[in-house]
């Protein structure tokens, strides 16, 4: 609880993941992928209740192992590859036997995010009442991208000037999957997870890194191994 706020932290994880198959359950660095959302979550003085979503038995076996809570079996209608995540969590909010005001969405593919970063979003997100959203800045300036055509390219910024010099460009910024902090009452009413009018909290550096294929699994490790 914080500032008197009952918080939720769900981990939707499900099964049938085609880039990585069984990437939620592969050992990373010494224990599962989901593992290392769920310690965090548990170090979080501010969240109340872990939960974990899933479609799968062995997802569900290994999260309870470490702590989490199932208090249910996903929907496969809310688990396929075209399956909004909103629709996961209004499922968890509306299914559990207790309320929260606030939900925390913690992606198991994200295990290098903070308990700096997540105590961020938190208590920002409460503050104000409105979701937070963490994010990263990009390593390359947005002037300088461009979509490439058979004739050349064109600037993704087209018709302004770009500058040659990093220094001269304006900062960009990425939603980076580590938290997202929703009050839950506009989970429930809005559209989607986070909108434009979203705060946001800047990730530390190397702690995004969004798991989705091997490459990205094995690049983790690296990392995870270096600070050991």
């Amino acid at each position: 609880m914080y500032a008197g706020k009952k918080v939720l932290a769900v981990i939707p994880a499900r099964g049938g993941s085609k880039g990585l198959p069984g990437k939620n359950i592969k050992m990373l660095n010494g224990k599962p992928l989901i593992a290392w959302s769920i310690e965090l979550a548990k170090q979080c003085a501010y969240i109340d209740r872990i939960v974990v979503s899933t479609d799968d038995d062995e997802i569900a076996a290994v999260a309870s192992s470490w702590g989490a809570d199932i208090p249910f079996k996903r929907p496969a209608a809310l688990a396929s590859d075209t399956s909004p995540t909103i629709d996961a969590l209004r499922h968890c909010i509306n299914t559990l036997d207790e309320t929260f005001d606030s939900l925390v969405l913690l992606q198991a593919t994200s295990p290098l995010r903070t308990l700096q970063t997540l105590n961020a979003c938190i208590e920002t997100s409460i503050h104000a009442d409105q979701t937070v959203i963490s994010v990263s800045e990009s390593k390359k300036p947005i002037e300088w991208m461009f979509y490439r055509h058979d004739n050349g390219f064109n600037y993704v910024l087209d018709g302004i000037h770009t500058p040659t010099r990093r220094q001269d460009c304006k900062p960009a910024f990425y939603v980076d999957g580590n938290v997202y902090c929703v009050p839950v009452e506009q989970l429930l009413t809005g559209n989607e997870i986070f909108d434009e009018d979203s705060l946001t909290v800047v990730s530390q550096p190397n702690e995004a890194v969004d798991i989705d294929t091997i490459d990205d699994f094995e690049y983790c490790e690296y990392l995870l191994k270096g600070k050991t």
